[in-house]
C-alpha cells in the first residue's frame, strides 16, 4: 500500500515538473518573440549602419523578416498569444498540484487555483516575458535579433495553417461588413507606424520626417520646458513714459510685449508693436491701456501639445506662465512651441549663433544661458534632475542662488561649468566640461 502511494506520489512530482518546465518553456518563447519583434523595429525604423544591416541579411531569412513586415507583425501577435494562452492553461495544474503535494490544502477550491494561477502568470509574463526581453533588444537590437530570429522563422513555420485559416476567415468577415482587409493596418506600434510613413513614403523628405518624429516627442513635454524666464522679458510698464517703453521695445526688437504696471506679477494684457504703429496721432496721445489685447495663461505643467492647441484657437501668440501659487514665472510664444517641431525659427534679426556648441572633440561645450534643458540632455546625454527651472541660466542661477560673476565655477549634474557671459540680470553663456564618470 505504501509502495503504492510512494508511486503515485513520485508520478505527481513528475507531472509537476513536466508541468513547470513547460511554462517556463512558454515564457521563453514568449520573450524570444518580444526581443525579435523589438529589434526588428528597430532595424526597420531606426535606420541602423549599413554594415550592420549588411551583416543580419546575411543570416537565412532575416532579410524576409525585415522586407515583410506586416507579415511578420502579424506572425508575432499570433505566437505571442499563443504563449501568452498557454501559459494560463498551463499554471492552473501547476499551481493545483503544488497545493496537493505541499498539502497545504486538502482540496483547494477551484477558483483559488484560478485566482492564484491568474496572478503567477501575469506577474511572470509582465517581468520575464516583456519587460526584460524588451530591455535587452533595446540595449543591444543586433545581438537581441540573432538569438532570437530562428524562434520567430520556427513560429511562422508552425503557425501558417492557422494563420492561413484565420485570414480566410477574416476576409469572409470583412466582406459582410463592407470593410476591404488590405486596409487593416499592420499591427505595430502606433509611433512606429506614423514613423514609417515618412521611411517607406518616397514622397517625404528628411525635413517632414524629422518633424514627424519631433511631433511625437513633444508629448512628453510641458509648459516650463519652452518657458523664457521672467528675468528676460522685456515689458511695457504702465508706470515709464511712452517714449521709454518705445526706447526699450526698439531695442528688443520683438513685435509683442506683456503690458505691466511695474513688473511682471501685474500683467494686464499684451501690447503688439504694430497696434502702435497704427495710430495716427503723437506719441504723447498714446493711451497704451487702449491697445492691449487679452493675455492667455498656463500653469507650468500643461502638455505643450495642450498649450499649442489653446493658443492657435484662440489666436495667442504670448502667454504667461504660473507656478503651483499662482506666480508668473515667465512668458511662453507660439514660436517657441513651434520650435520644437520644426527646429530654430530665425528671421533676418536673429543671431546665427548655436545654443550649444561643441568645443574640441566633444567634453567641452560652449552653451547659451536660453538653452532649453531638455535640449541640453539630449545633446550632452546627460540626466539633469530639476524641474524648478527650464533654461540653463536658469539652471546656474538656481544652483547659486544668485547672478554670478564672469568667471564663477559650479560643478553639477556631471557638468563642470564656468561662466564665460554675464549681466546683472542673466547668465549669456557659459563653457561646460563633462565630467569623467570615475571623477563624479
Amino acid at each position: 500500500m505504501q509502495e503504492g502511494e510512494s508511486l503515485k506520489m513520485e508520478d505527481a512530482w513528475i507531472n509537476f515538473g513536466i508541468s513547470l518546465a513547460a511554462v517556463g518553456l512558454m515564457l521563453v518563447l514568449h520573450a524570444f518573440l518580444v526581443m525579435c519583434e523589438i529589434s526588428l523595429v528597430k532595424f526597420r525604423y531606426r535606420k541602423p549602419s549599413e554594415e550592420q544591416l549588411h551583416d543580419l541579411r546575411r543570416l537565412p531569412g532575416v532579410a524576409r523578416l525585415i522586407d515583410n513586415s506586416d507579415q511578420t507583425g502579424r506572425v508575432v501577435r499570433f505566437s505571442k498569444t499563443l504563449c501568452t494562452v498557454a501559459v494560463g492553461l498551463l499554471l492552473m495544474p501547476v499551481v493545483s498540484d503544488f497545493f496537493s503535494l505541499f498539502k497545504l490544502e486538502q482540496a483547494p477550491d477551484r477558483w483559488l487555483v484560478v485566482l492564484v494561477s491568474f496572478v503567477l502568470a501575469v506577474s511572470a509574463h509582465f517581468f520575464f516575458a516583456e519587460i526584460f526581453p524588451r530591455g535587452l533588444a533595446m540595449r543591444d537590437p543586433s545581438k537581441a535579433i540573432r538569438r532570437s530570429y530562428r524562434v520567430l522563422l520556427a513560429f511562422q513555420f508552425l503557425t501558417f495553417p492557422a494563420m492561413f485559416f484565420f485570414r480566410m476567415l477574416k476576409k469572409r468577415l470583412y466582406l459582410l461588413l463592407g470593410v476591404d482587409v488590405d486596409d487593416e493596418l499592420n499591427p505595430l506600434d502606433l509611433d512606429v507606424q506614423i514613423r514609417a510613413m515618412g521611411e517607406d513614403s518616397s514622397q517625404l523628405s528628411g525635413v517632414v520626417r524629422k518633424i514627424v518624429n519631433r511631433t511625437l516627442q513633444m508629448q512628453e513635454l510641458v509648459v516650463q520646458d519652452v518657458l523664457l524666464p521672467r528675468s528676460q522679458v522685456v515689458i511695457c510698464d504702465l508706470e515709464l513714459g511712452i517714449n521709454a517703453n518705445l526706447d526699450s521695445m526698439k531695442a528688443a526688437g520683438h513685435t509683442r510685449f506683456p503690458l505691466c504696471r511695474g513688473d511682471l506679477d501685474e500683467c494686464l494684457g499684451i501690447i503688439h508693436i504694430k497696434d502702435i504703429f497704427r495710430l495716427r496721432r503723437s506719441v504723447s496721445e498714446i493711451d497704451l491701456m487702449k491697445l492691449k489685447r487679452n493675455v492667455a495663461v498656463f500653469p507650468l505643467e500643461t502638455p505643450l501639445e495642450e498649450a499649442l492647441e489653446r493658443m492657435l484657437r484662440a489666436k495667442f501668440h504670448m502667454a504667461l506662465a504660473v507656478d503651483e501659487f499662482g506666480g508668473i514665472v515667465g512668458v511662453i510664444t507660439l514660436e517657441s512651441i513651434l520650435e520644437e517641431l520644426v527646429g530654430e525659427i530665425q528671421d533676418e534679426f536673429d543671431s546665427e549663433e548655436d545654443q550649444i556648441v561643441a568645443i574640441g572633440h566633444g567634453h567641452r561645450f560652449r552653451i547659451s544661458g536660453l538653452a532649453p534643458i531638455h535640449d541640453i540632455e539630449e545633446e550632452l546625454e546627460i540626466e539633469i534632475d530639476n524641474e524648478e527651472v527650464s533654461t540653463f541660466g536658469g539652471l546656474i542661477t538656481g544652483e547659486l542662488g544668485h547672478i554670478p560673476e564672469r568667471g564663477e565655477r559650479l560643478t553639477c549634474y556631471g557638468m563642470e561649468i564656468t561662466i564665460d557671459e554675464v549681466d546683472d540680470r542673466r547668465v549669456i553663456a557659459a563653457t561646460v566640461e563633462l565630467k569623467s564618470p570615475a571623477s563624479s
